[in-house]
């Protein structure tokens, strides 16, 4: 029988009201207060793509300081990398093609921050740190996605601190695959430009769409790979081929969920861009007008905070929806490869109550610590068989008696 969300509401207010109101070290509104509860959250079973989506918002509901606290934690990390950038190379030249973008439309000003290597480098490593940042942050929302299937909240904190010691093999499996993903998308990017060229931008009919065909495909091949190295505790090159074994027998589903997901997040991306271009031209008009030339860098530099600030937080959304939606695909494919969800609800069964359960804070259902306790269990039908030596003096009892 499959178990739906109303059926374990249901059942939760039904315990409950039997449960004592006063328990012992129990205080009201605490987290501990509840006994795990499969799908009260989100359906713990098959869902289809818009059940994944409102699932989503379910799991940012139940822990918001997790699923939104942790990407606005790395936003504020890049947004420090590179006000240290601008401390690094305080010139004129950098200030202006950071904080105005008419900056770009003066040849020598850009030929002369082309030719610059230093500048160069350092805007390659901070391109490169801010996204390897912002993808750790949305691997790690599997973990209030998983705790959420059980109806536990995560808190922030507690998010960094049940893998912790992850974040290594999760940053070399991203360093990996931005390797492989570059070594074979050079050849495409050059193929793509060649017959742009060729038949003077007409192929663009084709060329742009096999692009972006090719961009879901390898995303959804890739794209549960750091939850199984979180999760199953998988090492880098092993998770990837977990991720090309997960999408068996769904291929086609997943490119199409994540061609949705980026038709959305483009379209919201772009209403949300809006407010930066009016911030824009509010700079343009204060570095044009009659203020000395101090006070209107200063202005340009203030505004440029404002912005980078504004795009933390539209980031944090960003990477917070993203992380927990590729993190249901992720159980979506377990549970319809592996059965996992009959296996969570087992596990939930047969799991002690919040007395006997010091540490429900370290729980994350579906791990390979949490299937291996409840597979180590023994059955409650079955007794356990006794020590063969308990059997042997058993026996010679009853002959001295006899």
């Amino acid at each position: 029988m499959i178990r739906t969300a109303a059926t374990h509401r249901g059942a939760r207010r039904a315990s409950s009201t039997t449960s004592s109101p006063s328990s012992p070290g129990l205080s009201d509104g605490s987290p501990d207060a509840e006994l795990l509860s499969p799908g009260s959250v989100f359906p713990l079973r098959r869902m289809v793509a818009d059940e994944l989506f409102s699932a989503a918002v379910a799991v940012i509901r139940r822990s918001p300081r997790a699923v939104l606290g942790v990407p606005f934690l790395a936003g504020l990390l890049n947004f420090g990398f590179t006000l240290a950038l601008m401390v690094l190379m305080p010139s004129s030249s950098f200030m202006r093609m950071l904080t105005d973008p008419a900056a770009f439309e003066d040849p020598d000003l850009a030929l002369g921050i082309a030719s610059d290597t230093a500048f160069i480098w350092l805007t390659l490593a901070s391109g490169m740190l801010t996204s390897l940042v912002l993808t750790t942050a949305a691997a790690f929302m599997i973990l209030p996605t998983l705790r959420a299937a059980y109806g536990l909240p995560t808190s922030m904190g507690q998010t960094m601190r049940l893998r912790w010691g992850r974040i290594g093999p999760v940053v070399v499996n991203l360093i990996v695959l931005g390797l492989l993903l570059s070594v074979f998308a050079l050849p495409v990017i050059v193929v793509a430009v060649l017959l742009l060229v060729i038949t003077l931008f007409i192929g663009a009919v084709v060329v742009f769409p096999a692009l972006f065909l090719a961009l879901c495909w390898v995303t959804a091949a890739v794209m549960y790979s750091p939850a199984a190295v979180i999760v199953e505790r998988r090492g880098p090159l092993a998770a990837i081929a977990r991720s090309w074994r997960l999408n068996r027998g769904r291929w086609w589903r997943n490119i199409g969920l994540v061609a949705l997901l980026y038709v959305i997040l483009g379209i919201v991306f772009t209403i949300a861009s809006a407010p930066l271009m009016i911030t824009v031209a509010a700079a343009d008009l204060l570095q044009g007008s009659a203020l000395p030339a101090a006070s209107g860098e200063w202005a340009g530099f203030l505004v440029f905070a404002l912005t980078e600030l504004y795009g933390t937080v539209v980031t944090t959304l960003f990477i917070g929806v993203v992380g927990t939606v590729v993190a249901l695909m992720y159980l979506n494919a377990r549970i319809r490869q592996e059965a996992l969800d009959v296996t969570l609800l087992a596990a939930a069964e047969t799991t002690p109550s919040w007395r006997e359960r010091p540490q429900e804070d370290q729980l994350v259902p579906g791990s390979i610590e949490h299937l291996h306790q409840h597979f180590q269990q023994p059955s409650p039908q079955q007794p356990s068989p006794q020590h063969p030596a308990t059997q042997h003096q058993g026996v010679d009892q009853h002959a001295a008696r006899t």
